[in-house]
């Protein structure tokens, strides 16, 4: 798997959080598809300037939806979407303000927000779960390097992972639109080299 040092396999992960979105501020919009800012172009420009030169077509697995795919489709031509790393799924309250939902659902929600979902919707342990499950599958193939176009969400839960967080611990943890993370994995334990830049 991937290129040695030491003579231990060794794998690039390149974690990119989309760009930014035409949502207004507040509003959940996890699985909703939605539109990409006007300003993609100078966003992309940025993203590129932080990533290595690849000595060959870097493969990239991307969040199925739109906001991802547009970068991921700027980004390489060997692209695979995984539904797992899809953000999470606010289900009724996809769309809607914070300010819309009373204080009420927001305080059940917030009581135990690991494991409580809203409704019709999936909790953040359900995020982690599917997350773990894509991590396990990605260090084991044969692979150097790998972009991962996601969602915040997403990449939080996959770095509490790999340092072991406890997931209330994981929403200290904030990823910048455009923000580039840089992850190796060795054959059992994973080195962080830098996170939102």
């Amino acid at each position: 798997m991937g290129h040695r040092t030491n003579g231990e396999p060794v794998l690039d992960i390149f974690l990119i959080r989309h760009t930014r979105v035409q949502v207004a501020e507040g509003t959940c919009y996890g699985q909703t598809d939605v539109r990409l800012s006007d300003t993609f172009d100078a966003e992309f420009a940025a993203i590129q300037a932080k990533l290595p030169v690849f000595s060959q077509p870097v493969q990239v697995i991307s969040s199925p939806l739109s906001r991802c795919l547009q970068l991921a489709a700027r980004l390489s031509y060997k692209i695979k979407t995984d539904p797992r790393i899809m953000e999470l799924h606010f289900g009724d309250w996809e769309m809607k303000s914070w300010e819309d939902l009373t204080n009420k659902q927001i305080s059940q929600w917030a009581e135990d927000y690991i494991h409580s979902a809203p409704p019709n919707g999936e909790s953040y342990q359900a995020l982690y779960d599917r997350c773990t499950a894509f991590w396990t599958e990605l260090v084991a193939q044969e692979l150097e390097q790998v972009v991962i176009v996601t969602h915040t969400g997403v990449i939080r839960a996959l770095v509490a992972h790999v340092l072991e967080l406890p997931l209330h611990k994981s929403f200290s943890l904030h990823f910048d639109y455009g923000a580039v993370s840089h992850l190796v994995f060795h054959r059992d334990w994973t080195r962080v080299v830098y996170l939102n830049r």
